[in-house]
């Protein structure tokens, strides 16, 4: 008896999930399409202060982070205004996906980090908050991708256990890459007399950029197998898969090119592995999600 229940449990979850899609109102208010654009848009607006503008103090940047804070707040609350009851999970593995970069805009503020050990040295505290929050943002955006998985398994089993491997495999080789960032370099630099490398630095350096090379290739090719799942179950149309899929898998690829190489790849290389990146694609699956489950009443 126990084992029909549970089976009949599972059938009944399986068509939710497959159905929900269906019912969800494809109508969005102006106010709320305006906070889809506005969300979409941050990450790109954040990358263009962080590299086109630099640095700024603290007094700057501070308040227009907790400002933009504020404005993604009420623009998220106007998709989950009309939210259908009986998408509790789905929507927290969305918002987890999210939060992410709600916390990384303070970035274009602080712009790119320091160029030089004096530099680094003289914004070292900056550079300790910088990567700590990029170590908070990849585990929220792992406990997300979780959240995710559990809804998805009840319609995909493979491309969401593949993409729940992937970002599994990922998300502790971030942690260890920023806490070298982050604490290891500040405290090696401090000890740097001379403009002498040992060689245990340098060989400990070209580890540390393999890591980065596998953990940031591995949350590309993680996004993609959650972009497949999510196509599988009927949240995302074919050219929306497809698009995360290419971009996905391209960054994956180009992350792989070394920095010796001509440009204007090393920059494409570049560009593809800085920290805050890589979320990006996870960031706008989790928009594009809340926009799934926003519908009028």
């Amino acid at each position: 008896m126990s084992k029909e229940k549970k089976q009949q449990s599972k059938s009944i979850i399986t068509e939710k999930c497959a159905i929900l899609p269906a019912n969800l109102s494809p109508g969005l208010s102006g106010t709320q399409r305006i906070s889809l654009f506005y969300l979409r848009s941050v990450p790109f607006l954040t990358l263009l202060l962080g590299f086109g503008v630099g640095h700024v103090g603290y007094w700057w940047y501070l308040p227009a982070w907790l400002t933009n804070t504020i404005i993604m707040a009420t623009a998220m609350y106007q998709l989950l205004r009309y939210r259908p009851s009986g998408n509790q999970l789905f929507t927290t593995a969305a918002l987890l996906l999210i939060t992410p970069w709600v916390i990384f805009p303070v970035f274009g503020g602080m712009g790119r980090p320091p160029q030089t050990i004096q530099g680094w040295l003289s914004l070292v505290g900056e550079q300790h908050v910088r990567f700590n929050l990029l170590i908070l943002g990849g585990i929220l955006a792992y406990l997300g991708s979780v959240l995710l998985y559990k809804w998805l398994t009840a319609v995909d089993k493979l491309f969401a256990s593949l993409g729940l491997g992937l970002i599994t495999l990922a998300i502790p080789l971030f942690i260890i890459n920023m806490a070298y960032w982050g604490s290891f370099l500040s405290e090696a630099f401090y000890n740097f007399k001379t403009a002498y490398r040992p060689d245990w630095y340098l060989a400990l350096r070209e580890l540390f950029f393999l890591i980065g090379t596998v953990e940031v290739s591995l949350i590309y090719m993680a996004t993609a197998m959650f972009a497949l799942a999510l196509g599988k179950t009927g949240y995302f149309k074919a050219a929306a898969v497809r698009t995360y899929v290419i971009v996905s898998l391209c960054a994956a690829l180009i992350n792989l090119i070394p920095p010796s190489a001509p440009e204007p790849f090393s920059t494409m290389s570049y560009l593809v592995c800085v920290p805050a990146i890589p979320f990006i694609m996870l960031y706008l699956m989790g928009v594009n999600l809340l926009r799934r489950v926003s519908a009028h009443p």
